[in-house]
């Protein structure tokens, strides 16, 4: 509903979960989506988290497009959109809670793996865009979840803070871009749901500020343990989530 109340709640949520999004160039849903969901049934409130990343998205890539400027971010869209496509078609024919408890448990293990030094061996840009294309785009269609997999790789090839942010963000406004096309074509674009996420715009902005003032006192080294905090995180959630549905299934 178009409220007063619900229109200052979610502008408080985006508000703390676009901090999070601005200093670490992902997680907003993460922190966002249990809490939104008080407020709005499951559906509306995926169409209401993909409007505010691809809001934000869009925003931070005017701000950050010199940085990106010459990456191959074509063949991340292509990549993105196969993923994307893939994993829509995996969810339909695959039990969720399975595809949760693989995850969780691949993010867990490989953020392990990156804090031990392991090399993934990802040397160039090409491959670095086609393999966040690709994986982002099969996690964020078969769970709705985006982030991890491109983080993940562009922490790997150590990426210093502010490209990190920046492709992330291109990533998730393909992610988000295909998703929504998706939800026009099921019908479930409702038009209370966009203008509440045109009302929670300036909160995302005063979040994205805070996130960068930040970004911009801390070092590279700190920066990126905090970005192994956040996928452990998101990790464990999304490993909880999935052993909670096995139970309750």
């Amino acid at each position: 509903m178009l409220t007063p109340i619900n229109i200052i709640a979610l502008s408080l949520i985006i508000f703390i979960a676009s901090i999070v999004r601005g200093f670490t160039g992902f997680g907003l849903a993460l922190v966002a989506v249990p809490l939104i969901q008080f407020f709005m049934p499951v559906s509306d409130t995926a169409v209401f988290i993909a409007f505010i990343n691809a809001i934000f998205s869009i925003i931070y890539f005017r701000r950050s497009r010199e940085i990106v400027r010459d990456q191959p971010l074509g063949r991340m869209a292509l990549w993105t959109g196969i993923g994307v496509a893939s994993g829509t078609l995996i969810l339909k024919f695959t039990n969720p809670v399975y595809i949760q408890l693989v995850w969780g448990v691949l993010i867990i293990f490989i953020v392990i793996a990156l804090v031990r030094g392991v090399d993934f061996r990802i040397r160039s840009d090409t491959s670095a865009m086609t393999l966040s294309g690709l994986l982002g785009g099969l996690l964020a269609g078969a769970t709705g979840i985006t982030g991890p997999p491109v983080a993940i790789i562009l922490s790997s090839l150590k990426t210093p803070k502010e490209k990190f942010n920046a492709l992330i963000s291109v990533f998730i406004l393909f992610a988000v871009s295909y998703a929504l096309v998706f939800y026009l074509i099921s019908g479930l674009v409702r038009t209370e749901t966009f203008l509440l996420s045109l009302c929670s715009v300036p909160a995302l902005l005063a979040g994205l500020y805070t996130g960068d003032r930040l970004v911009s006192r801390i070092s590279q080294q700190t920066f990126t343990r905090v970005v192994y905090i956040v996928l452990i995180l998101m990790g464990v959630i999304t490993l909880f989530k999935g052993v909670k549905a096995l139970i309750i299934n």
